[in-house]
């Protein structure tokens, strides 16, 4: 079947092949940004699941799209747009380590790394914009991809002011909406299917699938950030608490806390100098508060609040499970 895991793996190669042979193209085209697109490459290589592109992928194909080489090469484009936001977030987080390998941060400082990450960005529109769909099909898409690009770098902003603020689980929830869900899933998910001509009833049935799932797929990502196992998520699962995260599990705890222990909550979280012992604390004062439970809970719903908008869709079913089977892959995962 197209939505088990043998399909899931052939897309994956499928993109990074893509990839590759476009990296290469621009190598030959400009020699003297070999080392930025080297780069470029060695964090693309590090890791990831494809799972923008795929989204991509199976939108264009529920919107009736043909499953040829252009949709490959457009949705591949979503990878190199992830990479831009990974360097320079790892830049901002002064993070020394991505996917289990040095990040460019680390590797070269944080000069080369803005490049990088620029060049990732500028080879994402070039990528889509040469991906071979016509004009009309690709103006229409460009319309999602630029506001997918604008929401994301909105996201990280907001996440950057939150670190000096108390904010509440609302305004948390919005952040990891803006800052990963949407171009995580929906935004991807429009892209494709705008590139395959959807009506407008396919899109919004893609839109009330996606949007939860997206919110869904970031809060797995705050979890797996302090609650993962690093030989798997191949990251420190004391960074956020360190940097002071105001995602939702920070919110919960608050909610969850009195007395001594929200104060030291509050005093600690994203303090200076953490010692070993004050982040075990902190992390285990998200269990005792019920912030990790709650947030497992809140991934559950929204799970289930995408997995019914997918169920009611007016889409082949071949579509819906390819997209079912992504869900799962999204929500339900260890790294």
């Amino acid at each position: 079947m197209p939505s088990d895991a043998a399909e899931i793996e052939r897309l994956r190669a499928a993109f990074d092949a893509r990839l590759r042979a476009y990296l290469d193209e621009r190598r030959s085209e400009l020699p003297e940004a070999i080392d930025l697109l080297d780069e470029v490459e060695r964090t693309l290589g590090a890791g990831g699941k494809r799972l923008r592109p795929a989204f991509c992928y199976w939108g264009h194909v529920a919107a009736g799209g043909i499953a040829d080489d252009r949709i490959i090469r457009a949705a591949a484009s979503l990878e190199l747009l992830h990479t831009f936001a990974l360097v320079h977030d790892d830049v901002m987080d002064n993070a020394n380590e991505r996917r289990g390998e040095p990040t460019v941060h680390a590797k070269r400082g944080p000069n080369v790394a803005i490049l990088v990450g620029d060049m990732a960005l500028v080879l994402a529109d070039d990528a889509l914009m040469g991906s071979g769909f016509d004009e009309k099909d690709l103006h229409r898409a460009f319309d999602v991809y630029s506001r997918m690009r604008r929401q994301v770098i909105a996201g990280q902003y907001l996440d950057l002011e939150a670190a000096h603020s108390q904010i509440d689980e609302r305004i948390a929830r919005r952040i990891a909406v803006l800052k990963s869900g949407s171009y995580s899933i929906e935004q991807p998910l429009l892209m494709g299917a705008t590139l395959g001509g959807a009506s407008d009833d396919v899109l919004r049935d893609l839109s009330a699938f996606g949007s939860p799932l997206g919110e869904a797929f970031q809060l797995r990502d705050d979890l797996l950030g302090t609650f993962g196992q690093p030989s798997i998520t191949g990251k420190s699962v004391d960074s956020d608490i360190r940097e002071g995260k105001r995602h939702v599990l920070y919110t919960k705890a608050l909610d969850g806390l009195e007395g001594e222990d929200r104060d030291f909550f509050v005093a600690r979280w994203g303090g200076s100098f953490l010692s070993d012992v004050e982040v075990r604390r902190l992390r285990s004062l998200l269990e005792t508060s019920g912030a990790r439970a709650g947030t497992e809970e809140l991934v559950v719903g929204l799970l289930a609040q995408a997995v019914s908008a997918l169920e009611k869709a007016a889409l082949d079913e071949r579509s819906r499970e390819a997209l079912g089977a992504l869900a799962d892959l999204a929500t339900k995962r260890s790294a």
